[in-house]
């Protein structure tokens, strides 16, 4: 018969195998970046973000994960066109009905959960993004692949602009007729792609 004893060092043996598999990984800010595309969105621009740091809490073989990442908006640039182009552009995008870049500097990502697709090494991400400090849910895919002391990971996803109040309507007036004219004609999805680079936590 088990009694209550065995049950709980049972238990006890559990978890602390549990903590030793779950692995914390540090993100590579150098090797790390954003890319995204707003197709005709703003102008149809693309370009890319970096990272200020990025904790990842993994456990491989199940659902257990977590993580917070810090992301630079005033890395945020262009790169369609040449340097006096992309100048233009970044300074459009610093714009308060934009990522309002002089309030917010950051923007967050804060990983709830990592659910496991079968056997493969796909993915789900579940967390909160916060940019110009308005949170909303996401929701999207990763490709995580460890390697020695090392993980990369890769995703495709889009977000709402209108849900982080990023549209065309000018800042300084109440309403803007053309810029809600805009919004409601020009795609609402902008193309991000996450290429992470992390480093095993000693």
């Amino acid at each position: 018969m088990i009694n209550k004893k065995s049950i709980t060092i049972a238990f006890l043996v559990m978890f602390q195998l549990a903590a030793r598999a779950q692995q914390t990984y540090q993100l590579d800010v150098k090797k790390s970046k954003i890319l995204w595309d707003n197709g005709k969105t703003m102008g149809g621009h693309h370009g890319y973000m970096l990272f200020n740091s990025g904790t990842f809490d993994f456990m491989p073989r199940n659902i257990i994960g977590n993580g917070s990442f810090i992301i630079n908006m005033n890395s945020m640039s262009a790169t369609d066109g040449d340097d006096a182009h992309n100048a233009v552009v970044k300074k459009k995008l610093r714009a308060d009905n934009y990522f309002a870049m002089d309030k917010y500097s950051t923007a967050t990502m804060n990983v709830m959960q990592v659910i496991r697709v079968g056997y493969s090494t796909t993915y789900k991400i579940i967390g909160d993004l916060t940019i110009k400090n308005i949170t909303n849910p996401v929701e999207f895919t990763a490709t995580l692949v460890p390697k020695g002391n090392t993980m990369s990971a890769n995703a495709t996803t889009t977000i709402d602009r209108l849900k982080w109040h990023i549209d065309m309507q000018a800042a300084n007036k109440p309403w803007d007729f053309f810029g809600a004219v805009q919004n409601k004609l020009i795609p609402g999805q902008i193309l991000i792609e996450l290429n992470l680079v992390f480093i095993r936590a000693k």
